[in-house]
């Protein structure tokens, strides 16, 4: 019996390697499922956010799916099996729950596939498995049953395990963590499908882009993931790469390289980064594909990552010290001063853990940076809700029905923070003063009437204003109340709103001095809430104006929406690796990505790739077929099954030839086959 197959494949214009078959035989006592129908998943994509429009989900019981992980996946007691397009789930958690999890990995597949810039071998007939259990010990069941002695690890959120290139996630009682753990872990397990393990790239590689990927915000309302966000309130990144950064005495992008230590908020910075600039991340896509295909295990990856890095960019100093200066000017639009706080799309709420405590989350939007400012989808306009220009605030409040005779929300407007806590600001080295900060406070109490209270100030009285029976009933039937703040030259001028058939309005002023009125910007509040789950929504002017309507079935996964990205990365691929024919290509092409930022600019840039494109295929001819086209070809396997996949992304109009010849582990030729 001839156990290992070897081909040889030869096409018209271009040659590909073999692929050897897998020794691993499928245990043929498992039941695999076989779906006749191809599942799907209809998402649309736009920038880093993903909106699902409509899923096929499908209950397998205790029916194994054919997975990436070949066999070394079983099942476990109460556990079961449900598929989506690209995603197999092994869970004991509800339906609802199951669906959720899918619904985020079907809306983060697309960004897997643009970061890595390819999808893995045989996905249309493979799926990747996830297994989410509804404890720790019922996930430590789980990764026994599937081989692993050692059980669950004491302190990490999830594993994905180079073994059965499966992602295991550990529940917690953290809602936003329990979503951001499952787009992690996947983001290994996709890492390990494209070429059966991960130790190919470096920490910064692997875990920052599944950091990256999964610091995300998630809208179940709008049914909206938006991966890659730099900016946000909860488990923020940058506080912890600001961190590790000013402790480890600012190190450079190559000392971060070569430690193997996990420097999550280092890693975090790297990647945004490089993929800050239409540039730098044509250049990070060629390195991670150049390190992909040179496939260095273990040892030898950290020296191959270095010596790749350099080779690919062409000054590195320059790179380094563009790092240097991304980092120092990183302004954090929000700070948790206290709470565990959730988001949910723009609304923020409190798990209620302690009754006693006001819990407050700061937002300061930076007026200029050279990095991403909450960059993710704005809320909508609401009736309860008027903004016009940068001296108004509001919070529109949804009350949880049973809560809303009871505890305070509101929100604060910044009058001075200490010199020590500013200091704390820049480094989040050392410990926090917050009760030094000065707040002018508008909280809802008991749902009853308004406190407008001003800390370490005489000059405005704690006031308190009844909501008037109207108020109060049409948030007893709404649930909702509209906070309305307008900083006026003399005073602030407050409207409270909501509504029962029709918009109710309450209205009153409060005189200010000149001086308080100085110190106040409608950019620096707090949120503050005490024993309540009420859901609070911000509104700042600067985040409204950059609204951005997600629009129809759109697939463009880059931040700048710059549809010829594909185009783009063909062209750049072989300027690079034809730069002594095609005379000054890299720069010609630098000066045009240096415009994508520019939506307007976009098919003006569009006209000049192509116009390029045809240059360099007068200039390479059959030379840069490969890299212009983007045409690959492979052998893969389906389980026993081999099979050959060609990929066309360009508009050439090709047809291919092949010879396929079949050798035992002599490599004697014992079988023939030609396809055209």
């Amino acid at each position: 019996m001839i156990k290992n197959i070897f081909f040889l494949i030869t096409l018209a214009l271009l040659t590909a390697c073999g692929t050897e078959q897998s020794d691993i035989a499928q245990d043929t006592t498992i039941p695999l499922a076989k779906v006749d129908k191809t599942l799907k998943a209809d998402i649309s994509v736009q920038g880093y956010t993903s909106t699902m429009n409509n899923i096929d989900i499908e209950f397998l019981g205790q029916t194994i799916p054919s997975t990436y992980s070949d066999g070394k996946i079983g099942n476990s007691r109460g556990y079961n099996w449900w598929i989506s397009k690209h995603f197999a789930l092994k869970s004991d958690l509800p339906e609802e729950k199951v669906t959720l999890y899918l619904e985020l990995l079907e809306m983060a597949y697309p960004h897997y596939v643009a970061l890595f810039g390819m999808e893995p071998p045989n996905i249309g007939r493979q799926r990747i498995a996830v297994v989410y259990g509804s404890s720790r010990a019922r996930v430590r069941e789980a990764m026994l049953d599937d081989g692993f002695l050692r059980g669950v690890h004491k302190t990490a959120g999830g594993e994905t395990m180079f073994y059965n290139r499966a992602g295991y996630n550990f529940p917690s009682h953290r809602e936003h963590h329990q979503r951001y753990i499952v787009i992690h872990e996947t983001m290994h397990a996709f890492h390990m499908a494209l070429n059966g393990h991960s130790t190919w790239a470096p920490n910064w590689i692997t875990e920052g882009l599944a950091d990256s990927v999964a610091h995300h915000v998630y809208d179940p309302k709008q049914k909206q993931l938006t991966v890659m966000v730099f900016d946000r309130a909860p488990m923020n990144y940058i506080e912890t790469g600001l961190k590790q950064y000013y402790s480890a005495n600012k190190p450079t992008i190559e000392q971060i390289n070569d430690d193997p230590a996990l420097k999550r908020g280092l890693n975090f910075f790297i990647i945004h980064y490089l993929l800050s600039s239409p540039e730098r991340a044509q250049y990070f896509a060629y390195f991670l594909e150049q390190l992909r295909l040179a496939n260095p295990h273990s040892e030898a990856t950290l020296s191959t990552a270095n010596t790749l890095l350099k080779q690919t960019f062409k000054d590195w100093q320059a790179i380094e010290q563009g790092f240097a200066d991304f980092v120092k000017e990183i302004k954090p639009s929000f700070h948790i001063v206290s709470g565990p706080w959730e988001q949910n799309g723009n609304a923020y709420w409190l798990r209620n853990t302690d009754s006693d405590k006001l819990a407050r989350l700061d937002i300061n939007p930076a007026n200029t940076a050279t990095h991403p400012v909450m960059d993710f989808p704005a809320p909508a306009k609401h009736e309860l809700i008027n903004i016009a220009n940068n001296n108004q605030v509001a919070a529109l409040i949804e009350f949880e029905a049973s809560h809303i005779h009871r505890g305070e929300i509101g929100i604060a407007l910044q009058l001075a923070r200490s010199e020590h806590n500013k200091q704390y600001r820049t480094t989040f080295i050392g410990t926090e003063r917050p009760k030094e900060d000065h707040l002018l406070s508008f909280t809802v109490i008991d749902g009853e009437r308004i406190v407008i209270e001003s800390s370490h100030s005489e000059e405005l009285k704690t006031l308190q204003i009844a909501l008037t029976p109207e108020i109060k009933h049409a948030i007893a039937q709404n649930n909702l109340l509209g906070l309305n703040i307008e900083i006026d030259q003399s005073q602030l001028n407050i409207t409270v709103k909501a509504k029962y058939n029709q918009v109710i309005k309450q209205q009153f002023a409060i005189p200010l001095t000149k001086a308080l009125s100085k110190s106040l910007d409608a950019e620096k509040i707090s949120l503050l809430s005490k024993n309540n789950n009420h859901a609070i929504t911000p509104y700042l002017f600067s985040h409204i104006s950059l609204r951005q309507r997600v629009s129809g079935h759109t697939q463009v996964t880059n931040p700048w929406l710059f549809k010829q990205s594909n185009l783009l990365s063909r062209l750049f691929k072989t300027c690079q690796q034809h730069l002594s024919q095609l005379n000054n290509c890299d720069t010609e092409l630098s000066n045009l990505m240096a415009k994508i930022p520019s939506t307007e600019q976009h098919t003006s840039i569009h006209t000049e790739l192509t116009l390029i494109l045809h240059h360099y295929i007068k200039q390479l001819g059959h030379n840069g077929f490969k890299t212009l086209s983007g045409f690959d070809s492979h052998i893969y396997f389906n389980q026993q099954d081999a099979f050959l996949r060609v990929y066309n992304p360009s508009d050439f109009d090709l047809k291919m030839s092949a010879d396929v010849s079949f050798l035992n582990d002599n490599k004697e030729i014992i079988n023939t086959q030609h396809i055209s």
